[in-house]
């Protein structure tokens, strides 16, 4: 009897040896996402895709991070939409990250003139400072101030000064930590009209600090407040430079979100291509929130499909 639980003891720690072999196997000859011409574009996804699929807590994010790295992506945009971690949760979250090779973004949805906009900025900058990776912290350009008008298109000129004043403060205070303070397009006007309303450029344009995280896709949803050509987006971003940060791939082709990353009035091609002169070194997919875990990342991979038939991806 003996002899045979030392066999058995014996084959069962084989058994496990050549297991933890393979997965240290398949591990290290994992390869990377990679854009074709552009090998420093840098591919993630946002936990915004399982948001009603995981739960955005430690084990919920642990398994999003272990995904990522199990499937080449190189980041995860953790998008804590209230700032409900704490730097205690943020720290667990960097060991996972780096123990994987992922490096983390930072977002939370208040936007500049929200009244408790300061409070949430401090909450967020404290766990972004924990987090391994580019340092991203990523807020709204606008939401509130809008809300209670469905025919306002952009900022007035007060708004638009307390709006310079704020984002060039954050902006200061993160680079003080290493940060990069960055906003995203939301549904205001991308180009202002002097006359009657302020947009997104004008911010940038009596700005210095903030950068930019570009949603491909808001400025051509339903909700957006102003229409615009697609030419005069991919005029206007040159002049950006360095200040364009961080890139949302997303789809709304007829005004409405697609589930997964295909056509759209720019072409995702354009914008890789763009990214990769102007060196924007993070590109996000940003898909529609779905409740079944395992269409979530069917819709993933559809996404990547899509971008090696566009001949962008490896």
């Amino acid at each position: 009897m003996k002899i045979m639980n030392n066999r058995f003891l014996s084959l069962v720690l084989n058994i496990i040896l050549v297991f933890t072999v393979c997965s240290c196997k398949t591990k290290s000859e994992m390869k990377l996402l990679t854009f074709k011409d552009y090998p420093q574009i840098k591919l993630g996804f946002s936990s915004f895709n399982f948001l009603n699929a995981l739960p955005l807590n430690v084990p919920g994010l642990t398994e999003m991070i272990e995904y990522a790295a199990s499937e080449g992506f190189r980041f995860v945009e953790i998008r804590d939409q209230f700032v409900d971690l704490n730097t205690d949760d943020c720290k667990a979250l960097a060991k996972v990250a780096m123990e994987n090779g992922i490096e983390l973004i930072y977002v939370f949805n208040k936007n500049l003139l929200d009244p408790s906009f300061g409070e949430f900025f401090n909450r967020a900058l404290a766990n972004a400072e924990t987090l391994p990776g580019p340092g991203i912290l990523r807020a709204l350009a606008s939401k509130t101030e809008f809300e209670s008008d469905p025919q306002r298109k952009g900022w007035t000129k007060d708004e638009l000064t307390r709006l310079c004043k704020i984002a060039d403060s954050c902006a200061a205070i993160c680079k003080a930590k290493n940060i990069r303070f960055v906003f995203e397009n939301n549904n205001e006007a991308f180009f202002g009209d002097s006359l009657n309303y302020h947009g997104l450029v004008d911010l940038y344009s009596c700005t210095e600090g903030p950068g930019l995280q570009l949603d491909i896709a808001n400025m051509f949803r339903k909700s957006a407040r102003s229409k615009v050509e697609p030419e005069k987006i991919l005029e206007y971003l040159p002049s950006l430079g360095d200040r364009w940060v961080e890139t949302h791939l997303k789809s709304a082709p007829a005004g409405e979100p697609l589930d997964y990353l295909s056509d759209n009035p720019i072409s995702v091609k354009e914008i890789i291509e763009l990214m990769g002169k102007q060196n924007v070194i993070y590109a996000t997919l940003e898909l529609t929130a779905l409740e079944d875990k395992q269409l979530c990342k069917d819709n993933h991979a559809k996404s990547l499909e899509f971008l090696r038939e566009e001949g962008l991806l490896n």
